[in-house]
């Protein structure tokens, strides 16, 4: 019983191109054509590929590539470089191989300079899975190749040639083919009226009495569906990724390049643009940071020396002013009073009012201030005889002016903000 075939699922195409002298790339394609060629397959005529049944050993699937390789050099005529080669598994040991010639390529190349494209596939015909179980029959210019599938997968093929008629093949269904047959499938591309597709239709009727037949006369280049094959050939598409570029891809190429690079400079010069304003809007910012910073620091030392006189002021030592004052009462005659607040600045000049009964007390309490060690001078600034009619501090009023040697405390120079 032959096991399910792993097949590979094609991609669609928008175009399909016979190979071979007789094939679309034999200088024949026009140009509405050439133009539809964005994404399109290669097709390898019916008859064209080399099909063999390869027999190995029972070995790892890491050793089959290099075993199968070897058997395909005994069954080909010259190298394997001369072909593109797949494989698919039919049974047990025994594996199918399909060998394309690569004489077929030789106008493939230009092909792809005149359309700037590589195909996407290579497909062969004949191992395209059209049917599960049963038969396919290609018919060929001067002969017939009979595919014979089980379960998916091609297990048998064999081409007669077509002057013996319908006789050979009629031979090979009778005798060669011990499969149950409900299908049958009668390839004729380029065989108008299919004449020798209906002969072979009685002949497979004949012997199959009971299968379903068709007959189609399409051609091959009209198949751009998603397809099922059993060889996908990686070999010729790892092989497009080199395929070199045609003029006007490269004059394409040069172009959006010469676009992506004026798209570059643009964004730079956007760019460039944008961090200039960001770079003088950041030097701004950092002017007035500056003039800010400045204008803290000023204040904060102004409040700084604020504080301090504060703290001066509050650090007063009360003794002083109370020696002060002891010192001045002791020289103050009995007959002098003062007549107002006592007032001193900070620069230690005091300033006092008093009423003095006799005038000349006035002078010596004057003159016993300025005697006073820590009196730098003394200066009588008024002397004012009080009038009859007031009642209150009846007497002489006078006004001294006292500048001791140094303040009572040291305040912070002011300074002038800008």
């Amino acid at each position: 019983m032959v096991a399910p075939a792993k097949v590979h699922r094609l991609p669609r195409t928008a175009a399909t191109f016979l190979l071979g002298p007789s094939g679309d790339l034999s200088g024949h394609t026009d140009e509405p054509r050439r133009g539809s060629t964005k994404n399109y397959a290669l097709v390898v005529p019916p008859g064209r590929v080399v099909l063999r049944q390869l027999s190995i050993a029972a070995i790892s699937r890491r050793e089959r590539r290099p075993a199968l390789q070897l058997a395909a050099e005994s069954v080909l005529t010259g190298s394997l470089d001369d072909y593109l080669i797949d494989y698919w598994h039919i049974e047990q040991n025994n594996w199918g191989m399909a060998a394309i010639p690569r004489g077929l390529l030789e106008d493939y190349p230009e092909f792809v300079d005149k359309t700037g494209r590589a195909a996407t596939r290579i497909q062969v015909p004949e191992l395209s899975q059209e049917l599960k179980n049963g038969l396919v029959l290609w018919t060929l210019e001067d002969a017939v190749t009979v595919c014979a599938w089980q379960n998916g997968v091609l297990t048998e093929w064999q081409t007669m040639p077509r002057p013996n008629g319908t006789t050979a093949l009629g031979r090979f269904l009778h005798h060669a083919l011990p499969i149950d047959v409900t299908e049958i499938l009668i390839r004729a591309p380029g065989d108008p009226g299919s004449t020798y597709g209906k002969q072979i239709a009685t002949t497979c009727s004949s012997i199959y009495p009971g299968a379903k037949i068709r007959v189609l006369e399409k051609p091959l280049t009209e198949s751009r569906g998603r397809l099922a094959t059993l060889c996908a050939f990686p070999q010729f598409i790892q092989e497009q990724a080199f395929q070199p570029a045609s003029p006007s891809r490269k004059r394409g190429a040069l172009l959006s390049g010469i676009l992506l690079l004026a798209s570059v400079a643009v964004f730079l010069v956007v760019q460039l643009q944008d961090m200039e304003n960001q770079a003088a809007e950041a030097e701004h910012a950092t002017s007035l940071l500056k003039i800010q910073a400045a204008r803290s620091s000023r204040i904060a030392d102004r409040v700084s020396r604020l504080m301090a006189e504060v703290r001066e002021t509050k650090s007063l030592n009360q003794n002083s002013m109370v020696a002060l004052l002891d010192d001045l009462s002791a020289v103050m005659p009995s007959t002098i009073r003062l007549a107002g607040a006592l007032q001193i600045d900070r620069r230690g000049i005091l300033s006092l009012d008093g009423v003095s009964d006799e005038e000349q007390d006035i002078g010596s309490f004057v003159r016993q201030l300025g005697r006073h060690p820590r009196v730098k001078k003394v200066r009588l600034q008024s002397v004012t005889a009080a009038q009859q009619d007031q009642e209150k501090d009846q007497g002489i009023r006078f006004r001294v002016r006292v500048q001791l040697e140094r303040p009572l405390w040291n305040a912070p120079a002011e300074s002038v903000e800008s």
